[in-house]
Order: C-alpha cells, then sequence, then structure tokens
C-alpha cells in the first residue's frame, strides 16, 4: 500500500504584461530543482468554466482525465496523476489544478516541490488567485513600456483587437498602464511577503542579484543562482519551452540588447503618446520620460480613445465573469 501524497497549496504565480519576459523569468525558475512551472497552458484559466462550482469526487478521475488538453501527454504520466487525484479527492477546482501541476512535476522528476503558472494574462485573476492558495506568492516583472510595444508590433502584432479602430501604440500603452493600475493595488493588498515587484532591465543587466532575491522571497536555496542562468538551453526543450516565433529569443543567452529598442522604432509621435497614457506609472517605476506633451487637442483625444477602451474592457470582463472566469 501507497503512503498518501498531499498536494501543495503555496504556488508561485509569474506575472506580467507580455513582452516584458515573464517567459525567460519562468525558464530561469523552472531550472531550480525546487520549484516546477511549466510552459503556458489555457486549461488553468478553463478549468473554473468547465467545472464552474463543482467539487470534484473520485468517481469523476476518468473524465478529468478525458478532458485534459493533449498538452499535458508529454511532460505527465497520467497513473501518477490518478493516483494523485485518489489522494487528495474530494476537492475544487484549486484543488485539482494544484493535484494536475503537482503531478506533472513528479512526471518530470521533480517530487513534493512547489509549482507554479506563468501567464501574462494572470494579472486579472490575482484576487481568486490569492484567495483560493493564500500561502501563494506572486512574482510581478516589468518592462519599459516603450520597449513593450516596440517588442508587440514587432512578434504579435496580429493579437492586438481593434487596431483597425484606434492606433495600436495607444491601445497597448493603455493596456500596459490599465494593468499595472491594477497591480499596483494587488501589491498593497498581498504586502511583501506574497508580492514582489521586480524590472526586467534590473534582471538582465544584474542577474545573479536578482535571482538571489527571487530566491530568497520564495524561500528557495541560492545555490542554484547560477545554473538559473542557463535557462536558454531549455527553451530548445519543446516539453518545458513555449513555442512560437516570439519566444526565439529565449534561445540566446542572457543580454541587455533589447533594452531602449524603442529608440530605432517608434517615432517620436508615439513615444509621446505612449508616455502621455503611461507616463505617471513609468516614472513610479523608474523609467523617465523623453517628452513633455502639452497639446490640448492630442490629450483630449487620447484621454477619450482611453476612457472607451476602459468601458469596452469592464463589458468583456464582466461577460467572463458571468461565464464563469475565475
Amino acid at each position: 500500500m501507497t503512503n498518501m501524497q498531499h498536494v501543495r497549496l503555496d504556488p508561485v504565480f509569474v506575472i506580467g504584461y507580455s513582452r516584458s519576459g515573464t517567459t525567460m523569468l519562468r525558464l530561469m525558475l523552472n531550472r531550480h530543482p525546487d520549484l516546477f512551472i511549466p510552459k503556458e497552458s489555457e486549461y488553468f484559466q478553463k478549468v473554473p468554466r468547465l467545472y464552474r462550482g463543482r467539487i470534484h469526487q473520485i468517481k469523476d478521475i476518468d473524465r478529468i482525465l478525458k478532458t485534459l488538453p493533449n498538452y499535458y501527454d508529454s511532460i505527465l504520466n497520467e497513473e501518477y496523476l490518478r493516483n494523485f487525484l485518489r489522494d487528495n479527492l474530494p476537492g475544487d477546482n484549486k484543488i485539482l489544478l494544484a493535484s494536475l501541476y503537482q503531478a506533472c512535476a513528479a512526471s518530470m522528476g521533480k517530487h513534493d516541490v512547489r509549482w507554479g503558472e506563468k501567464k501574462p494574462q494572470n494579472w486579472q485573476f490575482v484576487y481568486r488567485l490569492r484567495t483560493w492558495y493564500p500561502q501563494a506568492q506572486f512574482v510581478n516583472i516589468i518592462r519599459d513600456p516603450r520597449d513593450v510595444i516596440t517588442s508587440m508590433e514587432r512578434s504579435l502584432a496580429e493579437i492586438v483587437k481593434l487596431r483597425t479602430v484606434f492606433p495600436s501604440h495607444i491601445i497597448l500603452a493603455w493596456q500596459w498602464q490599465f494593468v499595472f493600475k491594477t497591480m499596483i493595488k494587488q501589491e498593497q493588498i498581498l504586502g511583501d511577503s506574497r508580492y514582489l515587484k521586480l524590472r526586467y532591465e534590473d534582471l538582465v543587466s544584474e542577474p545573479i542579484t536578482h535571482l538571489n532575491q527571487i530566491c530568497k522571497f520564495l524561500n528557495l536555496s541560492t545555490d542554484f543562482v547560477n545554473d538559473m542562468l542557463h535557462f536558454n538551453e531549455d527553451a530548445r526543450d519543446p516539453k518545458i519551452a513555449d513555442g512560437g516565433q516570439h519566444m526565439l529569443g529565449t534561445k540566446n543567452k542572457l543580454n541587455v540588447k533589447s533594452i531602449g529598442n524603442f529608440n530605432n522604432f517608434l517615432s517620436e509621435q508615439q513615444v509621446r503618446e505612449i508616455e502621455f497614457i503611461c507616463g505617471d506609472i513609468m516614472e513610479e517605476m523608474g523609467y523617465s520620460r523623453l517628452y513633455s506633451f502639452t497639446t490640448f487637442t492630442e490629450r483630449t483625444r487620447l484621454i477619450t480613445i482611453c476612457n472607451m477602451l476602459t468601458s469596452m474592457w469592464k463589458c468583456v470582463r464582466g461577460t467572463r465573469l458571468l461565464m464563469g472566469s475565475i
């Protein structure tokens, strides 16, 4: 008879805006032997909608296994998960997700380690996640919005909805400042023991210092920091790395080449508009403005667009909540 395996409810969530270094940071952290953070999956967001308010029972295990995305085929020992669920059900969605991630970790050779989840969109779910997992910790990576927008326009321009209605750099600037306004509030609620904020520019410029800081924050040994710098080796492993052309940069050794890329991509007018929308939060996070913005007509135009985007977002978010989103 095997010993009972208890699910861990102390996850690590890597959050931040898209193209801010979240994948790089995930790969770094995943190299630590006491932490497992798989590549991105939609499953974490889909489970609450699939099983809204459900308490899962042992008799549900076969059905649960059938609904798992194909992604998990390459990293999951299904029989291990089956036994793990038997040990931890009945349980709600947070138990189901924790069991899945912990079983994936064990299947990859990491037994009884902290598990984690990384997806940039998780910034909007922090309230629910911190309630689900009171021992969870959040690492928020921030990047200069001008470089973020440059990277988005170069590699993921097609995902910017409404770009035929409003200039895409304005949509992205609004989104960036909206995300971090939300996260500033969450930071105040979570406190220093559960929330760590760091800048992409600082991490790539002084990686040893900041990886030590992250490990201490997560109560992980700092003995493996040097190995975490070789994250790019894992970026070539399909079981670990996120796919897509926009992820090719993670295959390179750590460098500072992308800092300030916006200077060679964005026009002065675009930079002015981004700085007007994001400026206060930018400065709070240590990014200096290059320009002042004084045209009343342009200020009014940008404020109007941002107010429209905020109203549209509230409608979208409200609809998702009604559908069972976390």
